[in-house]
């Protein structure tokens, strides 16, 4: 074949017309004639849009997939501690109350965020960290990157508090700093030990404490009736810092337990019980073995070394549906001998015939309501 040289490095039109004929060989496989003009551009188009939008569309289900798994990963019991801020005025951390905050809610895996922003400085507020994603607030479109919790704590000294105990105005004054959080508010009240006991002489203090324990509780009892406001009472610093740690695992996990209650209350039976006593079986058949004790071991008037007797002789169910069809199937199963004790030499016991006839009965009835017994 010989082969021609063209040098295209002029421009000259006119060397344009003494270029060779190219005889372009096509596979019959995928075109059987050169198409007409405008033709292939029209193919070739179409071919590449659909190819483009599978690609696209698959690249978009992978993304939505990963993001769902980040999503469950951020909510799942464990990993959802990671992802949780608590935040703090800074004022209310430095008391002396709450010197443990820091030390316990980042032993839980939290963080601890001051913020000088909130309304008032004995708050605590929760606020969950998410994967960037579009959200629409108020017409406009915003990337969302976190989420706040609709639950807070108001954590305050009784001396702060007793004023308006001793007035009356403590439901008053929760529901306006409930109303400026936006959040519903727990109450927890430091009162360290004795704080009530007389030191048995007349000091300048003496006179500070207006309210007496009969009043506090009081005040508390109608904060619960009239405000809808839990309040809880703490003794000591660590107990104000573990109170914060319990809420925060509260609500970090709060959503993966409200998706899982929902759908146990869709289901028919009860699905947490409907675990119980299970064998692991791996992928490769490991543990199919165990599984066919433990069906045995569950049956009534059955026992673990009934079940083991009978998984030794009989290594599958298959394996004692075809010893039961044989004539003498039952009494060979009632004959086994069962060991009384994991003794080498121990006695043995027969398993009996009435077992073995209602395994008869359970392996064999061509009848799902037959009664087994």
């Amino acid at each position: 074949m010989d082969t021609v040289t063209i040098d295209l490095s002029e421009d000259d039109s006119d060397n344009l017309d003494d270029l060779p004929e190219l005889n372009l060989g096509v596979k019959r496989s995928h075109v059987n004639e050169i198409p007409q003009s405008g033709s292939i551009g029209t193919h070739t188009c179409t071919d590449l849009t659909n190819g483009s939008t599978k690609n696209i569309n698959c690249k978009s289900k992978h993304i939505d997939q990963a993001a769902d798994k980040q999503s469950l990963k951020i909510l799942k019991p464990g990993e959802c501690m990671k992802h949780m801020v608590v935040e703090m005025h800074p004022t209310l951390m430095e008391r002396w109350y709450c010197a443990d905050v820091l030390r316990e809610v980042g032993a839980s895996g939290a963080r601890v965020q001051t913020s000088s922003t909130l309304c008032d400085v004995a708050l605590v507020m929760w606020r969950r960290l998410l994967e960037p994603t579009l959200k629409n607030s108020d017409g406009m479109v915003a990337l969302a990157t976190e989420e706040k919790s609709d639950h807070g704590l108001y954590i305050t000294h009784l001396d702060d508090i007793q004023t308006y105990i001793h007035t009356q105005t403590l439901s008053k004054h929760m529901k306006e700093v409930a109303d400026l959080a936006g959040c519903k508010l727990t109450l927890v009240v430091f009162a360290p030990k004795n704080y009530f006991k007389s030191s048995g002489r007349k000091t300048s203090n003496s006179n500070h404490k207006i309210i007496q324990p009969v009043d506090v509780e009081m005040a508390l009892t109608d904060l619960l009736v009239s405000s809808d406001c839990d309040t809880i009472t703490v003794t000591t610093p660590n107990e104000v810092a573990l109170t914060i740690v319990h809420f925060t695992k509260a609500i970090a996990e709060s959503p993966y337990k409200q998706a899982k209650r929902l759908v146990d209350e869709q289901a028919d039976f009860y699905m947490r019980g409907d675990n119980k006593k299970c064998v692991p079986v791996a992928a490769n058949g490991s543990g199919i073995g165990m599984l066919w004790q433990q069906m045995l071991a569950v049956l009534p008037h059955s026992s673990l070394e009934t079940a083991r007797t009978i998984r030794g002789q009989y290594q599958t169910p298959r394996a004692l549906y075809k010893a039961l069809m044989k004539p003498s199937g039952v009494d060979d199963l009632a004959n086994l001998g069962v060991s009384r004790s994991a003794v080498p030499g121990a006695k043995t016991r027969r398993i009996g015939n009435e077992f073995a006839r209602k395994l008869y009965v359970l392996f064999t009835a061509d009848d799902g309501d037959s009664l087994v017994e």
